[in-house]
Formats: C-alpha cells, sequence, structure tokens
C-alpha cells in the first residue's frame, strides 16, 4: 500500500512515471487491483476533502496558509478537480467495476459484495457532500457528457447496491488472496456495516420522508453493527512505522509541517462544546501543546480551539493527539457501532418515544466512555435525564457530533437537524459569514468538460434532502 499525503494523493512524478504501473487491468489479478482501490478509496475518505468538511464543520480549524481560504467557507472549485477524478478514475468507480464485472465472471461472490460495498460508501458520500452527480452514466464510454443524477436517484441505487452486495456476500467463498483490508472477509461484519450505511443513508432522508425515513432507517440499524468494542466497525488499515502506509491525516501532517496548525488545529465549536460539558475526550481528541513563536510550547496549559473569522493566532490551534487521532496508525472509524446507535436514538425520538431515545443515548454514552477508558481512565462522558423534546434531539446530536469526530457525515446531520448550534461558550456566533456551507461546489475541470455539469453553483445552496 503506498500513500502520497499531499493535496495531489496518488499522484506526481514517481508515481505517473513508474515503470512497473500496469496500463491493462486486464494484466492483473482482480485482488491485486483491489488493493489499489481500497488505497485510492482510503485516499477519499480521508484526505482533502475530510479536511475540508471537518472544517465547515469547526472540528478542526485552518487560519493560516492557503487552506486557512478552505476554514473561511472561500473552497476553491479548482482544487477539488483530483478529488473529483479519484471518484471515477484509477482506483475509483471504473475500477471498482471492473473489479465486480471479473468478480461475477469468477464466481468470487465474497469480493464483489465487498467491491459494490466501496462503491455504496463512496458514493453515498459524494451525494452527502455534492448533491447531483454522474453516477448512472458514469464510466460508461457512450456517455461523453453523463448526465448528473438527482442525489435521490443515488441514494436509492446506493440502497439497492448494498442489498446486492449482502445478497453476494452471503453467497460466500474461500478464496486466498481476497486483500480485504476491513474485514478480512469477515462476510457478517461487512453485512452488518451494510445495514448500519443503509441506516445512514434513509436518515439522511428524514427531513423529506419523516416518519417513513425514521421507521426504515431503525427498521436497518437494528440489524446494524452490534460489537460495541469497534471490532466491527468499518475503518482503514494503518501500520506503524511502515513509511507509506500510515494515517492520511498524520501523512499529511508530517510532511506539511506548516499546516500543522494550518489545518488540523481544533476547531472552537467542538472545542468549546467539549469545554461546556466538562468532556473527557477534550484531552484525547487534542493535545495542550501549541505552536507559539516558531517552537511547540503550552499555551496557558488548555486547549485552543479557534473559529474560521477568529484574530490570526497566536495562539495555534492546538493539534491532534499524537497518542491518538494524530497517531502514526490511527484509524478512524468511517461506518460504526456508536452510529449505529446514535441512529437508533434518533429514529426513536422522531418516532416519538423519548423515553427509549434516552434510554438508548445515556447507554451509548455509557459504552463509549468505557471504551475511551481504555486509553484514559479518567475519561467521563456527560448524561442526560429530566429532558424532553427539542432538548433531547439536542443532546443526542450534540453526542454524536462530537463522537463522530472526523467523520463527514456530521455535515449531513447538522442541515437535517440545525445541531449542534454553531455558537461559542460565550454566545457568539462562529459561523462564516454567509453562514454554514450546505455542500461543496462542483469542480472547475467537471464544469468545464461535461456539458451536463450544473454552474453557478454556490456552497450554500441545499440538496435534495435539506429543504429549506
Amino acid at each position: 500500500m503506498l500513500f502520497v499525503s499531499c493535496e495531489d494523493f496518488l499522484t506526481g512524478d514517481l508515481l505517473d512515471n513508474n515503470p512497473n504501473k500496469v496500463s491493462d487491468p486486464d494484466q492483473i489479478s482482480i485482488e491485486s487491483l483491489f488493493v489499489g482501490s481500497q488505497v485510492t478509496m482510503y485516499g477519499i475518505m480521508e484526505g482533502y476533502l475530510n479536511r475540508l468538511v471537518s472544517g465547515f464543520m469547526q472540528q478542526i480549524a485552518a487560519v493560516v496558509s492557503s487552506t486557512s481560504e478552505d476554514y473561511r467557507c472561500l473552497p476553491l472549485d479548482w482544487r477539488l478537480d483530483d478529488r473529483w477524478g479519484d471518484l471515477y478514475g484509477t482506483g475509483g468507480l471504473v475500477d471498482l467495476r471492473t473489479i465486480q464485472d471479473r468478480a461475477l465472471e469468477q464466481e468470487k461472490y465474497v469480493l464483489l459484495g465487498i467491491a459494490e460495498m466501496w462503491e455504496a460508501l463512496i458514493f453515498s458520500t459524494a451525494a452527502d457532500l455534492w448533491g447531483n452527480l454522474p453516477y448512472s452514466q458514469a464510466v460508461n464510454s457512450s456517455y461523453t457528457d453523463p448526465i448528473f443524477d438527482s442525489q435521490k436517484q443515488i441514494h436509492n441505487s446506493v440502497l439497492g447496491l448494498i442489498d446486492d452486495a449482502i445478497g453476494h456476500l452471503q453467497q460466500g467463498q474461500d478464496f486466498s488472496e481476497l486483500n480485504d483490508f476491513t474485514f478480512n472477509g469477515d462476510t457478517q461484519k461487512w453485512v452488518s456495516a451494510a445495514r448500519t450505511l443503509q441506516a445512514r443513508i434513509r436518515l439522511n432522508w428524514a427531513e423529506v420522508d419523516g416518519v417513513e425515513a425514521y421507521q426504515e432507517a431503525l427498521n436497518f440499524a437494528q440489524q446494524g453493527i452490534s460489537e460495541s468494542s469497534g471490532s466491527g466497525d468499518w475503518r482503514p488499515f494503518h501500520q506503524s512505522g511502515s513509511d507509506g502506509e500510515e494515517s492520511i491525516w498524520y501523512q499529511f501532517f508530517n510532511e506539511n509541517f506548516n499546516d500543522i496548525m494550518a489545518h488540523g488545529g481544533a476547531g472552537r465549536l467542538l472545542v468549546d462544546l467539549l469545554k461546556k460539558d466538562s468532556d473527557g475526550r477534550l484531552d484525547i481528541y487534542f493535545g495542550k501543546s501549541v505552536y507559539n513563536s516558531g517552537n511547540f510550547s503550552t499555551y496557558n496549559d488548555s486547549i485552543v480551539g479557534l473559529a474560521p473569522y477568529d484574530t490570526l493566532p497566536p495562539p495555534y490551534a492546538s493539534h491532534l493527539n499524537t497518542n491518538t487521532f494524530g497517531a502514526d496508525d490511527w484509524a478512524m472509524q468511517w461506518v460504526s457501532w456508536h452510529e449505529n446507535q446514535f441512529i437508533i436514538a434518533e429514529c426513536q425520538y422522531g418516532l416519538g418515544q423519548e423515553s427509549e431515545a434516552l434510554s438508548t443515548l445515556n447507554n451509548t454514552l455509557a459504552i463509549i466512555e468505557q471504551n475511551w477508558q481504555q486509553i484514559d481512565t479518567l475519561c467521563t462522558l456527560p448524561r442526560y435525564s429530566n429532558i424532553s423534546g427539542d432538548d433531547i434531539l439536542a443532546s443526542i446530536m450534540n453526542e454524536k457530533y462530537k463522537a463522530m469526530f472526523l467523520n463527514m457525515q456530521s455535515l449531513s446531520d447538522w442541515r437535517r437537524t440545525g445541531f449542534p448550534l454553531y455558537i461559542d461558550r460565550a454566545g457568539n456566533s462562529t459561523e462564516c459569514i454567509s453562514g454554514v456551507p450546505r455542500r461543496l461546489p462542483y469542480p472547475d475541470l467537471e464544469k468545464s468538460a461535461n456539458s451536463n455539469a450544473p454552474s453557478g453553483d454556490s456552497i450554500y445552496d441545499r440538496v435534495e434532502n435539506d429543504p429549506s
């Protein structure tokens, strides 16, 4: 596995001119092709898109260098060109479809199902971030200018694709070169993660579909990830001390030193929420040392979080804790047990089951607390009682926001519920001047190359499952 932590993920002179590079995927096994696809997917889920969305959600901050434009809600379309290319190009959809076609021909149904699951994760996420996308006509030589399918069409297609994946996974067979870095071919874990992903997708339509979405999402979640230890969570595979196989967050900071504070420091919204609740995850997520006067040092021995339009530092935003989220082998959850539990709690609330929702919330927090105490025995999380109505929803979503640190789903959660509120501990708004971005802009290259690409789009436009 090979990672490159700069913004041109998996590109560069050495990579693009690799004499061993295979131009024809038919020359290599689909298992080997699948390795490359997983690496590309890691870049999509952990790279620039993640940094951008986590900045919108003020989980991380970027107030100096060029990345400050992203944090100040001024993302440039050209910065998304390569990320868009990763979705569709080598390692992306074109290779995933090749893997699926050849796995079906060779009756390798488990690999087929896993490849379908990767497609489902990537394109459900992309539809959440952009809204309408090329999908039904994408990577098809018959369509030089593929149409942009609606967000609803894409999510419905993905839900069906996940059902297909589950069917293929349950057919099952054993073969030694699967190269599944997620669950090592454990089909039951894949099926559970599939149901949680379906629950996420349906819940994201609750503003539009109401009770129907809550009930369907709850049904999916009740079949979802059940291992509270994290062993059933869908996350990347990273190795400590193995050059090129570390966390992409770690690689980005390690090879772009000036951006350790520029993009990856603590966002004020998250820091203030953790401090307000005396939440023990504050010290687990972030380190106390900050960059000051050219050296790492402590600043009032506290965690510092910055909002987009704060006065330029010092103090700089505190960086990720190098023993956890900033470690070279840290693998953050993309689809997890705790997300599954928060989905259940929100659905219970949406279906009028307030006491059940509150019980699910507190039970989930108790287990999350127990899990974090393996790292910090003093870590405690809040509990909730004697609340009702919107206060229950706010509690569920604020706790989910904290638990889903660096997970791009947080943007959809905020759009759907309005929580967390972008208010700091002093009661001041922490939003960008024009508000909070609601979607990503389409890349310049797509707009210039595809006559069907929308023009004049804004990061403040609402997507289909985010009605006004």
